[in-house]
């Protein structure tokens, strides 16, 4: 716990840049105000792509990734991460990068959901520098088709529910023979519970995270608060996606707040639905995780089934 709060005390407000890319899909930017160069209706928004210029992830044999990050990441634009099962976080896979021990450490987190409709990921480095880079994303892998809204339980209004799963920073050092103001840091990685409710009747969908709890490498939960004993004291705060509304393309961009904290928003949630009758959702965030410190940054994914179809979440029952 001493190196996470010396981390941030060492590199403060860590700074993030702007753009972004559809996730496997690169695009060049576009200029909405010129007719013959449409803005694309699916890329991920810039609150939520952030540095994130475009990733390619292959699911076969344990997933193969390459990010696009927009930063110090790499010799090359794109750097090829490396699978790392130990960071795995349940139903996401972890992939990791650093390309010598001076660098920073970076971390992503993917997933392709249980019926393989959406895709979805985050990554971020730790920081060096006073500075980071990062960014969120998702795409649809199948077709997507709205529900057909009727009377009845479940017919036009949905849950969805499961494991979030975040990348946050700063986490520890890197480099223990550095001094400490200029060693690279390593995130850190989140997961929690979620519950998604929507509303296709009016088209709005809102829902949130509790259980937040911060992980090290080895999986323990961190001792936040550095009393030396881990209990709910040391869960990070819950946070809340507010009430927006969902395109004709099954999208979504909207405010994320702490709970009990209305009309004060800490960053950003984005998403899409997937499937036949929106059989899954899958989405992205950005946030400052921390009360009152603006120097701590979390990016975090969700990729969830719906509650009354076949695999859903334990946190479904009773519904």
């Amino acid at each position: 716990m001493f190196r996470f709060w010396a981390a941030m005390a060492v590199v403060g407000v860590l700074a993030g840049c702007g753009g972004g890319a559809p996730f496997g899909n690169p695009v060049d930017p576009v200029d909405p105000t010129d007719p013959t160069d449409p803005v694309d209706p699916l890329a991920v928004p810039e609150d939520i792509a952030k540095n994130l210029r475009s990733i390619t992830y292959d699911p076969t044999g344990g997933g193969k990734l390459k990010v696009n990050l927009e930063g110090l990441t790499a010799s090359a634009q794109t750097a090829t991460f490396v699978r790392n099962t130990a960071l795995d976080i349940e139903g996401y896979r972890a992939f990791t990068y650093q390309e010598t021990g001076l660098q920073r450490t970076h971390l992503a987190l993917v997933s392709d959901g249980l019926r393989g409709t959406v895709r979805t990921g985050a990554v971020a480095d730790g920081g060096q520098f006073n500075q980071h880079y990062g960014g969120g994303t998702y795409s649809r892998i199948d077709m997507y088709r709205a529900p057909v809204v009727r009377e009845g339980v479940e017919s036009g209004q949905f849950s969805y529910a499961g494991t979030y799963a975040g990348v946050f920073l700063p986490g520890e050092a890197t480099h223990p023979t550095l001094p400490p103001g200029l060693t690279p840091y390593k995130p850190y990685r989140v997961k929690g519970d979620t519950l998604i409710n929507a509303n296709f009747a009016n088209d709005l969908v809102n829902g949130g995270v509790e259980n937040r709890w911060l992980l090290d490498d080895s999986g323990a939960r961190i001792d936040l608060n550095a009393d030396g004993v881990v209990d709910d004291n040391d869960k990070l705060t819950a946070i809340v996606f507010r009430a927006n509304a969902i395109d004709d393309n099954g999208m979504f961009l909207g405010d994320v707040e702490f709970l009990g904290a209305p009309d004060s928003a800490i960053g950003n949630y984005g998403g899409m639905f997937g499937g036949v009758g929106a059989t899954d959702i899958g989405g992205a965030i950005v946030i400052n995780p921390i009360p009152g410190n603006r120097g701590i940054w979390e990016y975090g994914v969700f990729n969830l089934p719906r509650c009354d179809l076949a695999g859903a979440s334990p946190l479904c029952v009773p519904r």
